[in-house]
């Protein structure tokens, strides 16, 4: 799906298309700024116009007639100023949404493996203190161009029109504080860099608290883990609070320096009133040709405020070195949008073919030379010692390990499968239940809007239900960790059917489920899935008799298939495990479906 935000961002990963990409909105940024920058001289100009027209000659009706043009050109700035603060927050808003849909976009393309080994915290921080302070530096960019360039530059001009020897001396100090607050940029940098480092380590060891807490208080690692946490926050604020003094103290020192332009202003300008000198260009009937009080208090007040944004500067030069200091961190997680395909089922037969298949890890054979067939409606067992290839073989189909030989589903080589074919084509529970901090309905609908309860019930939870007051609203917690281990299988199983899929990998899903409630679910999915190819992998042989077909892995690289009955007869390996299983009480001899 392709959002309106982002159809036209072509370099996302280039600063300058997140203002290119919105061309409406910033010629509406640009025309109220320079409006309500160039208003700004208003203040100052009438202030002086009335100064003059009070000790001149004008009538009462005329200074309230400039009065109430005073406040009507006020009233035009400042409306003005409220378009270009909307529209540069709807800048910085659509900026934000695009950064973050892209950074989400990136995420979601990582394979699992890439995923996996994902620092979380790091992304977390990445993703919402970076890019908030990315986009608040190029918020305050956008902003400080007209209300400190833009406006110095026409103060600059007007000012100049008085007297441009006199604007060039005072011009020395104002020039020296912009130099001082450039100067200082890169101790910001450094300081304000240290201070993201340290908040995205915070973030980290925040998300590890919260998932792994309860393991923590198990182990009584509670105490060790806070004095470590403390640790690294206390580092955290030393550092924040040094790029917050730096920051603070920044712009009041370049003020105090452009300040210091008063003297030569002072000096001369009452020389130029005392003397009513003609000033050195000015404006036919805007401006009066000579030197008054009115037009002093008028220079005067347009040069503090000429001062006070040059020591904005300060501020401008600090907004920038703190977003590209955020915008380095999170520049290699924007990349170009990629669709997201919608899922595509591969039909061309009802067939799983492997033909001599290998799967290695790390130069290990797990197996070789696995050869069988499946066909849908059948439900397969894959069993063997620890570390055999069960789980491997489950992934194969996922394309997370590669393979040798052949292996064929529904008519179609699984590595020539396309990510959406993979989705749209088999269902995988793994050992990791994955459930969302959400409720039971949430966790197996995943947003669409079939009825849950029919598949809690083909999991045998029905009785589980039931002693919850909220029946399928119950929320599950932090990875289900309001639910037993039982529970937290059985609603990834129902997810599993709920989404069911031509192929179906269940990965020792009844790990945390009594026999009985095993053969039960059992029972259901032989019914349930007439339509689907089920690899059933477990290392409890409780309900394998029943199955249409066995894959006993070894774990020396060998391989025996065939029935429950004859691999007994066939598979030392299978028949002790069986028996294993069987005297500790797991498997009884008579369990029959």
């Amino acid at each position: 799906m392709k959002t309106h935000q982002n159809q036209y961002l072509k370099h996302p990963d280039h600063l300058f298309s997140y203002w290119s990409y919105q061309p409406g909105i910033f010629v509406v940024i640009a025309i109220t700024g320079i409006l309500y920058n160039f208003g700004m001289l208003a203040s100052p100009y009438f202030e002086g116009r009335l100064i003059d027209g009070i000790e001149g000659n004008e009538t009462t009706s005329q200074i309230w007639a400039l009065l109430g043009i005073f406040i009507l050109t006020i009233v035009i700035v400042q409306i003005a100023r409220i378009l270009k603060r909307y529209f540069v927050r709807r800048f910085a808003n659509n900026a934000t949404y695009t950064m973050r849909l892209n950074i989400y976009n990136n995420i979601l393309n990582l394979s699992s493996q890439e995923l996996a080994n994902a620092d979380i915290g790091n992304l977390l921080a990445r993703d919402i203190s970076d890019v908030k302070n990315a986009v608040e530096g190029m918020r305050k960019l956008t902003t400080e161009i007209f209300d400190t360039v833009f406006l110095f530059a026409f103060y600059a001009i007007y000012l100049v029109l008085f007297d441009y020897q006199m604007t060039l001396y005072a011009f020395i100090p104002v020039i020296a504080a912009i130099v001082v607050a450039f100067s200082m940029r890169t101790m910001i940098y450094k300081a304000k860099s240290a201070s993201r480092k340290l908040n995205s380590e915070m973030t980290s060891k925040t998300y590890d608290l919260f998932e792994n807490a309860m393991t923590y208080r198990t182990f009584g690692r509670d105490d060790d883990n806070l004095k470590d946490y403390d640790k690294t926050l206390n580092e955290y604020e030393k550092k924040n609070f040094k790029a917050t003094v730096l920051t603070d103290t920044m712009i009041p020192i370049a003020y105090v320096i452009a300040l210091l332009g008063l003297i030569p202003v002072v000096y001369l300008g009452v020389q130029h009133v005392s003397n009513s000198d003609p000033l050195f260009a000015p404006i036919p009937n805007i401006m009066n040709s000579t030197w008054t009080i009115g037009q002093f208090s008028t220079y005067l007040s347009t040069f503090v405020l000429m001062s006070t944004k040059a020591s904005h500067t300060a501020k401008l030069f600090g907004s920038i070195e703190s977003g590209l200091a955020s915008w380095k961190r999170i520049k290699p997680q924007i990349k170009p949008y990629k669709e997201y395909s919608n899922p595509v089922e591969i039909n061309n037969d009802n067939k799983l073919i492997a033909s001599n298949l290998c799967v290695r890890i790390d130069n290990k054979c797990l197996f070789h030379a696995l050869s069988f067939e499946a066909k849908k409606g059948e439900v397969i067992g894959i069993t063997g010692p620890i570390a055999s290839g069960k789980s491997a073989l489950g992934k194969v189909f996922l394309q997370l390990l590669p393979y040798n030989g052949s292996l064929k589903l529904f008519g179609k080589e699984v590595s020539s499968y396309l990510p959406n074919e993979i989705s749209g084509t088999v269902s995988y529970m793994g050992h990791q239940t994955s459930l969302l901090t959400e409720s039971l309905e949430d966790n197996i609908a995943l947003g669409e809007d079939k009825p849950v309860l029919p598949y809690l019930k083909e999991v045998a939870f029905t009785a589980d239900l039931n002693d919850m007051p909220l029946k399928e609203q119950t929320m599950v917690g932090n990875e289900g960790v309001k639910l037993s281990g039982g529970q937290q299988e059985r609603i990834a199983l129902a997810r599993t059917i709920y989404h069911k899929k031509g192929l179906v990998i269940l990965d020792d899903p009844f790990a945390s489920v009594d026999a009985a409630t095993e053969r039960e679910i059992i029972k259901n999915i032989k019914n349930e899935f007439q339509d689907s190819v089920v690899l059933l992998i477990s290392h409890r042989l409780t309900s394998f008799k029943t199955l249409d077909k066995i894959i006993a892995l070894n774990g020396d690289s060998t391989i025996n298939i065939g029935t429950h009955d004859e691999l007994i007869k066939s598979c030392p390996v299978y028949r002790n495990l069986y028996q294993l299983q069987e005297t500790s009480g797991e498997v009884k001899s008579n369990e029959r479906l």
